[in-house]
Parts: structure tokens; sequence; C-alpha cells
């Protein structure tokens, strides 16, 4: 960043890291609830801890219009938090506009300069467009906006009042976005149809995104609507935001129930000749979609709701001007889950007005568009689940594709239009499903004792104010000291463990013995007794085998060799003496997931030295260990062959493309007997031990738990035959981490093959028992998640090895283990204390 203070650009994008990748991480509820996946959480933390830059960068992240969302978000967040059923939600959108009103000009992110040569061009300048234009202007592409008006902004800058958002908050924002990106270039009124056509635009640029809009209010559809004083909400809001502030009559009615509405009968109120504005809605107070805090503003400002009134007509007669209405009923709730509502027979009557302003939608419209077949009654006809139109070099975003939304889901529009688009300018035909990438940092819990004692921290409300056609801000800022107080009360859900007991009931538990004074040593006494109870036996009498059933002995309870603290551990290895890997781990079940996939893999087990097994190679840079049927011939690039066999085992001749090949056999438990010494006889340098039921398959491994029973029976064929160091052991089977390996090790293998762990690490998902991959994911974030899973492995497999009196992680044995349930001693031959 490009900041004065604290050491400047270098020493903040330092602390700026990205530590999703944390083992424990789990996005809170308020994050998993924002469109676009503010990560919420740390920097309400660093707000506590008066880090306000860090924070910034938090809000940042993934947020181009900060400053403006500080504002009028509508904050999907806060219904979403844990407190909301106490004492109230944090109000998570006023600690943003906190930080942003402090720094939100005062830091400037390094500039991205252009490194691609194609370009693309982008239809329209509201949210979706300005978020999509910096995402790949991030990638490195030169970003073309054609907007209509003369400013940028969209319905932020013409549909939202000044005293919700003052324009310099929204300028602050672009001025940022465009302060960062110097491969966007902005054509201000330049419309779709009239100055530039889709045919043009497609010529200059690789790709388009068509984010229109919905700039057009819709009418009533009753008899009298096209009365000069019946207004849409749409035009009437743009028409103050061009700074014009029209002579009102006294009676003002708002037909609509939504945000519009809410914004356009506020409006009304301030200005001059208006004394009395009306709302008129056709459902009751339960099913209006207004944002609560916007609608009761209104009320607070002295707007009256009117509900169960549906107009019909019209009625002009002379000087008097009136809205027709029937009285309404709720009824059975339609496919959307609302309630509808049905007209009360014999309840017409007329509500006097001076004017009428119709909130009830908007609509997109391109002439240009319509022509050519891509609208679709009032929007861009397009896939929203490609960002594509009919058109494969033609995407869409926004309100004017998907209808009306918010500002951060038109934002999450953009972000989702920008991987689509990324994506085929890359020339990925079928790239992963998008989805909403979460960040977040390391950043402690608040630490004020009376956190659950303060209640939500209300900024103060002003109303219509001093002057009200001046449309001066209705909230103020928090003060530095409130806005601690605000951060102090969230419960941090991105810092729980995700153990099982942590509970609603475990929480309330700690909240009382805060509450209960020292003195009250009864009470703190039963409180203690009850956290400390006893738990019930661990294990039901079916409990199975599993590697978390083995604990390994201190070196002070083995044999003291070393002094763990003082010496290194080596955790290199050599299979069969011809591939050297720095950590018994190789990875398989990749072969046929996705391309984005496998070169993330790729590149982060090229970077840990990591080897691959598998009937295809991820690439040059990764060692492979091919997968074969029986007599197959090997592939000369191949650092090894491995021939999985079946459980009606015949001899093959198995063969060597070149004399420092690998040569390897896959077998499962059935048949052991027969395969040890055929590998044996044969020269085989290592038996790859199938314990899942399907090697390479990482629907096999996440089935069921693996077999371990097999590595104790390969171990003692070859003791049997007194072989016992004449072939390796690589194993394979819901291996999850280094202890997992060292455990292993100890047990017999020279190696182990890692896949669910390896997939989950990478993003995938465990649907229907299959794995799935989505788009929330860079190249380079897959590659570093590998890198940290092979770097933990390798460190927690070391402290195993040195905590038993070890220097080498091959030297563990089992006399290291010992089991504590009979089903994992029988199972691995490790014997359980007190037993055996």
């Amino acid at each position: 960043m490009n900041r004065i203070v604290k050491g400047g650009a270098a020493a903040l994008e330092m602390r700026f890291r990205d530590d999703t990748d944390d083992l424990h991480f789990v996005p809170a509820p308020c994050q998993r609830a924002c469109p676009i996946g503010t990560d919420a959480p740390s920097y309400i933390g660093l707000i506590w801890e008066g880090r306000l830059d860090e924070a910034f960068a938090a809000i940042t992240a993934t947020n181009p219009l900060p400053s403006v969302c500080g504002r009028v978000c509508d904050a999907p967040c806060e219904p979403a938090c844990r407190r909301v059923d106490s004492d109230g939600p944090l109000a998570i959108r006023n600690l943003k506009r906190f930080v942003m009103d402090r720094l939100g000009t005062k830091i400037r992110l390094p500039p991205v300069p252009v490194s691609r040569t194609e370009t693309v061009g982008i239809v329209g300048g509201g949210p979706a467009s300005l978020t999509a234009a910096q995402d790949l202007a991030l990638a490195g592409f030169e970003v073309h906006i054609y907007e209509m008006s003369d400013r940028l902004g969209g319905m932020m800058a013409w549909g939202i009042p000044a005293f919700r958002l003052p324009p310099r908050i929204l300028q602050e924002d672009i001025d940022r976005v465009l302060a960062r990106c110097s491969g966007i270039k902005v054509h201000l009124n330049c419309a779709l149809g009239e100055h530039v056509t889709l045919d043009e635009l497609k010529v200059r640029h690789d790709a388009l995104l068509l984010a229109i809009g919905a700039s057009w209010g819709k009418r009533m559809d009753v008899p009298g609507d096209d009365h000069p004083m019946v207004v849409d909400g749409v035009g009437f809001l743009r028409r103050v935001n061009r700074d014009e502030r029209p002579q009102m009559p006294e009676t003002v009615l708002v037909v609509g129930g939504g945000d519009v509405a809410m914004d356009a009968c506020r409006v009304a109120k301030r200005l001059p000749g208006c004394e009395r504005v009306k709302v008129v809605y056709r459902r009751g107070p339960g099913e209006i979609p207004a944002r609560r805090d916007e609608l009761e503003g209104a009320l607070k400002e002295g707007i009256e709701i009117v509900y169960h009134e549906q107009p019909v007509a019209m009625v002009a007669e002379g000087n008097r001007l009136a809205l027709r209405c029937v009285k309404t009923e709720l009824a059975e709730a339609g496919a959307d889950g609302r309630r509808r509502f049905r007209a009360i027979a014999g309840s017409e009557h007329d509500i006097p007005c001076g004017m009428v302003i119709a909130a009830v939608g908007q609509i997109a419209d391109s002439v240009d568009l319509r022509e050519r077949g891509m609208m679709k009654s009032d929007r861009v006809e397009a896939d929203f689940a490609t960002m594509r139109t009919g058109d494969a070099k033609v995407f869409a975003a926004g309100d004017g594709a998907f209808g009306g939304s918010t500002v951060v889901m038109a934002m999450h529009h953009g972000h989702k239009a920008a991987y689509y688009i990324l994506a085929f300018l890359d020339g990925i035909v079928d790239p992963l499903p998008y989805r909403t990438p979460y960040r977040t940092r390391r950043v402690a819990v608040a630490q004020d004792i009376m956190w659950e004692m303060f209640p939500r921290q209300e900024q103060a409300f002003h109303g219509l104010g001093r002057s009200p056609v001046e449309f001066p801000e209705i909230e103020s800022d928090y003060d530095p000291g409130t806005a601690k107080v605000e951060a102090a009360r969230c419960y941090r859900c991105d810092a729980e463990t995700g153990s099982a007991d942590y509970s609603v009931r475990t929480r309330e538990d700690i909240f009382e013995m805060a509450r209960t004074g020292l003195a009250d040593t009864a009470r703190l006494e039963t409180l203690l007794r009850k956290r400390l109870r006893p738990r019930p036996a661990p294990f039901a009498a079916d409990h199975p085998a599993t590697l978390d059933d083995l604990v390994f002995l201190p070196a002070n309870l083995s044999r003291l060799v070393i002094d763990p603290y003082r010496e290194a551990c080596r955790t290199d290895v050599a299979l069969g003496g011809r591939l050297t890997l720095p950590l018994p781990v190789l990875v398989a079940g990749f072969d046929d997931a996705p391309e984005q996939v496998r070169a993330g893999l790729a590149s982060g087990a090229a970077a840990s030295g990591c080897a691959y097994v598998g009937s295809r190679p991820l690439d040059s840079s990764v060692p492979w260990l091919q997968v074969l049927k029986p007599g197959a011939d090997p592939d000369p690039i191949a650092a090894g062959a491995v021939y999985l066999v079946d459980g009606s085992f015949a001899p093959f001749r198995p063969q060597r493309t070149r004399p420092d090949q690998l040569l390897g056999i896959g077998v499962a438990r059935a048949a052991l007997e027969n395969v040890v010494p055929f590998a044996l006889d044969h020269g085989f340098d290592l038996l790859l031990l199938d314990a899942s039921g399907g090697f390479g398959s990482l629907r096999s491994e996440a089935a069921g738990r693996p077999d371990l029973a097999i590595l104790r029976d390969a171990v003692r064929i070859l003791r049997r035959l007194n072989k016992e160091e004449s072939i390796d052991l690589v194993y394979f089977g819901g291996v999850r981490s280094g202890t997992d390996i060292a455990k292993l090790v100890g047990l017999g293998a020279k190696a182990a093959v890692v896949g669910v762990a390896m997939g989950l690490a990478i993003g995938g998902r465990i649907v229907d028992g299959a794995f799935a991959f989505d788009g929330d994911r860079r190249v380079e974030d897959r590659a570093h998640a590998v890198e940290n899973l092979i770097r933990s492995m390798a460190a927690e497999s070391s402290i195993m090895a040195r905590c038993t009196g070890k220097t080498r992680l091959e030297n563990l044995e089992p006399e290291d283990l010992r089991s504590i349930t009979l089903a994992t001693a029988e199972a691995t031959g490790i014997p359980m204390p007190g037993r055996h």
C-alpha cells in the first residue's frame, strides 16, 4: 500500500497475508452471508486492536466499494450474526464505515500495470461493472467502461439520495479503483445503440460484459397512470440526484414497499411544499421488503405507511386527484415463499393526493440488444450459472440481467462475471463453477472483560435535519471509543475450533462464570463441577481400528538416543534406492480432476518435491509413478511403474523402459500372500498397499475407514520370508496428517500416499461421495495449499520422531507406538497397555 506511515507498501503487504489455508479456518456466519465474502470478523478484531490500516486491508480484500457499503449496504451479514438472538447483532456495516471514514481517502493501494494484450469492454458503470473492471484490471487486462450518463456509479449515483450516500463518498471509492487500476479507461456519455453499437465493441475488444442496469421505472398499469402527476420512483430519484429540488404538492403518495419506495418517500418529505407523505403497500407489515432500518428511518421522519391497499386507478376530476384503491387480505404463500394477497370485495375507496410516485419495480432496456434478440422481456437474456449470453464473446451481470438486487449482490455478479471472462480469455473451455472466495487473517480475539455485557451501539440518527432540502446525512459516524465497544461484542465465530464440545451451552456456561462474583464460591464450584464432569466412554462396542488410536511413547519411555530439542530430524527418503523425496509423501487421485485443479496441484507438488502416482503425469516438473495394468509397458518419462493387480492375481512379466525406473506393484490385502513372493522374485522396488479398496479413487478413499491390517500382514509375510529389508512398503488409505505418516512409518511403511486430504486442502468438497471443485481459488491459491499441507506434514512427522528420540523419521519403529483400543491393537499388531 502507498501509505507514508508504518513502513510503506512492503511492510503492510507482508502483514496483509491471507490465512484461509489454516487447518481450522471456518468462515463465520456473517462472512458466509455476505455475497462477496467480506472478512468481517478480522476487520472487527483489528478495529478493537486499533490497527485500522490492517482493518482497511481486510475490508477492501473483496470489496471495491467499501465506503459506499459502509452507508448503504443492506448488510445481510447482520441477520446472520449469532448475537442476533440475544441483545442484537454486531453493527458490522457501521464498523466498516468507521474505518472507511478515517482511511478511505488516505490509503491508496499500489497501482497494477496492464500485462495482457487482450482488452475487455464493459457496458454500464454501476457496482457490477466497477467490480468486474477492477478484477479484470488486477488480472492485467485493459478494461474500457462505456457509461451512458455523465458519471460512474449507476444506481448508486442516480438512485440513492445524498442524505444516505453523499456523492463524495461514492467518488471516493471510484477514485480509489481508478487510481489502483491504470488499465481501466472510462467513456462517459456513451450509450449503447446511440454512440456505439455492440458490433463495434466486439471488434474493439476480446470480450464484453453487459452491465446495463435496470434504470427505468415500471408503470403501475392501472387506468389513468399516464397523468402528469404520476411519476416513476427511479425517474423521480434521478431528477433529484441531478440537484433538482422541484416544488411538491402538500400530499404525496408513494406506491410500493421496497428500498426505492423508502428512498422516494423520504426524498419527497424533504422537498419544498410537501407536508404529508404516505406509502401505499398491498401486503402487511410482516411482508414489506424494505430494509428494517430504512423503514424505521421513514417512520421517524413522519412518513405514514398504509398497509393492505392495492391501487386500481388514478382519479382526476378538475383539480381533484386521488388514488383509487381496494383493501386486501393475505392469502396462501406463492412459489417464492411470499404470501399472496387478494382484494376484498366492495372495499374500493379513494386516497386524495397531489402526486403519486410509483416505486413498483425497475426494468432494463436497450434497443440495440432488443433488435439482436438478446433481451428477454425486460432483462438481458443470460445464464446465471456462467454469466454468458447467447454470444460466446458477450457476458452479462447486474440488475439488467438478473433482476433488481442490492449493491453488494451486484458486486457479487461483477466478481463472478470477471471470473468467467478471465477463464474465457485464458482458453479454459469448461471452467470450475464460481464460488465466493473467502479470505481471513489471524487476529486476536478482543480481550474486553465486558464484551458480553455491552449492548449494540447505535449511531446517532438526525432525521430531516435543520435544513431538509439540503439533504444532510441522517446518521453520524462512530467515535473511536464507541467503535471499540461495538467491536468487543463480536463472538469471533471464525476463531472457534470446530470441536463438538464448543456449543451454545458451553458459551453460556462461560458467560455465567464471568458474571459470577468471586465471593460466590458455591455457584462457582457448581459451574466448575459441571464443566469438569467426566465424559462417558468415548468408544462404542463396534469402534473400528483407526490411526487416531495409536499414540507415541516419549523418548524417556522407549530409548533416549538423542536430545530431540537440540538435533534436527531428517524426513527425506529414497524409494527403492532410486527416487529421493524430501518427505515420504506421494499424491494420488487426481487423474480426472479439472485442469485448473491439476495445474495448482502440479505447481505445489513441484515446489514441495512431492511425487505423483496416477495413470497420467501432472507435468514434467513432478516425478511421476505411472499406474499400469499388468503386462503393459511403462512410459519412458515415468520415474516409476506401478502395476495394479486384483484378487485374482496371475503372474505377469514386468517391464522397465530405463534402468533407473522404479518398479512397483499395487495390491489389496486379499492378494498379499501371492503377490509378495512374486514381487520379491521379480525385483520389484516397492509394494503399494491399497487399504481403501480402490487405489487412486478419492471416492473409495472417502467412502469408509481404511483397512490398517494390510500393513500388519505385509510386514508379517516379509518377516516370515526373512525379506523385511528387501522391498519398500508404500501405504494408501485415509492419510490426513504428518502424525498419520509418522505412525505408518513406525508400523513399517517407507512412504504414504495422500489423496482425500489433499483434495480437501486444495478446495474440494465431498458431494454424494465424490469430489467437486469450485472456482473460488486461483491456481496460485491451490499451489500454496499443497505447499502448506506438505510443509505441515513434514514438520508434524518430524516432531513425532524427535519426541521419541530419533534423528531420522524412517527410524521410527513399532516399539515407539502403543494402541489405546483393542480393535486398533488387533489391526496393527501394536500392543494396548494393560491387555498385551
